[in-house]
């Protein structure tokens, strides 16, 4: 049966509940997911009440924004012990730089006419780590762009008026987070990061592998990390990064799907 290990749910910018996610993994027929969250591990303990409820594993996952030589890159961190100390005292200081970023930002919006309240934002946020896509949710709903892409477009994205950079860990000190937490550290969507010169560096620093299935990947890319995997002794994941029924990116839940090995050989590596 098929897997999906790349899912968001609201606790970050996705738009399915953790229940949700879980009932619709169900009654697609997906045996086991990977909730990967940006940022943050709040979705996991109701994924799990829920997956124990339907008969869904779940892997304990998140998705860690970071930065090399100035390119973003993201990792995927699995099988992560959601209550360690120093995961949660490192994720506390993301979800406090993005809430001040998001001020900032919304300052910035006020500054050239976007009258949006900070308040509205939070709204949009519920109680997931506030970001750009709450702030363009609240300018839709305020009426100040027609879609989520406007507003990227012409205010929040690198090079936009109100674009601002955020924090994040330095990519070593990322994949010890990952490590230090218990994880796998697994290099996310690595087709589209554009950084495999520098594959070499970022193995020296721990990493334990790729995301070969991705739903951004052509068949060639697939192929391509599929191959480096194995020549350097390391894991392959894969997922549709859902994000929603509706996204900018990713794929919907159970449309892309990933073989099932892929969870045996994880696994095996995340108890070496």
């Amino acid at each position: 049966m098929p897997v999906d290990l790349h899912i968001h749910t609201t606790a970050s910018d996705g738009s399915f509940t953790p229940r949700e996610v879980v009932e619709i993994a169900s009654s697609t027929d997906l045996k086991t997911i990977a909730i990967a969250d940006h940022d943050t591990v709040a979705a996991l303990a109701d994924a799990r009440r829920y997956g124990a409820e339907l008969g869904v594993g779940i892997i304990p996952a998140i998705e860690l924004s970071s930065r090399y030589k100035g390119k973003d890159i993201h990792i995927l961190g699995y099988y992560v012990d959601d209550k360690n100390e120093n995961l949660l005292a490192s994720l506390e200081r993301l979800r406090a730089s993005r809430e001040e970023r998001a001020r900032r930002i919304v300052e910035c919006l006020q500054g050239i006419g976007v009258d949006i309240d900070f308040s509205n934002v939070l709204e949009q946020a519920k109680n997931a780590s506030v970001g750009r896509p709450h702030i363009a949710r609240a300018m839709v709903r305020s009426g100040y762009v027609s879609d989520f892409r406007a507003a990227f477009t012409q205010f929040l994205k690198r090079g936009a008026p109100c674009f601002l950079e955020k924090f994040v860990y330095p990519l070593q000190a990322t994949i010890e987070i990952i490590h230090n937490a218990g994880g796998l550290a697994v290099f996310a969507h690595p087709g589209l990061a554009k950084l495999d010169e520098h594959i070499d560096e970022f193995i020296a620093f721990g990493l334990d592998g790729f995301e070969a299935y991705h739903v951004e990947h052509s068949e060639r890319d697939t192929k391509r990390y599929l191959r480096l995997a194995e020549k350097k002794g390391l894991v392959v994941t894969g997922g549709s990064d859902c994000h929603g029924p509706v996204s900018t990116h990713g794929q919907r839940l159970g449309r892309f799907l990933v073989p099932d090995e892929v969870v045996d050989s994880l696994s095996a590596a995340a108890k070496r």
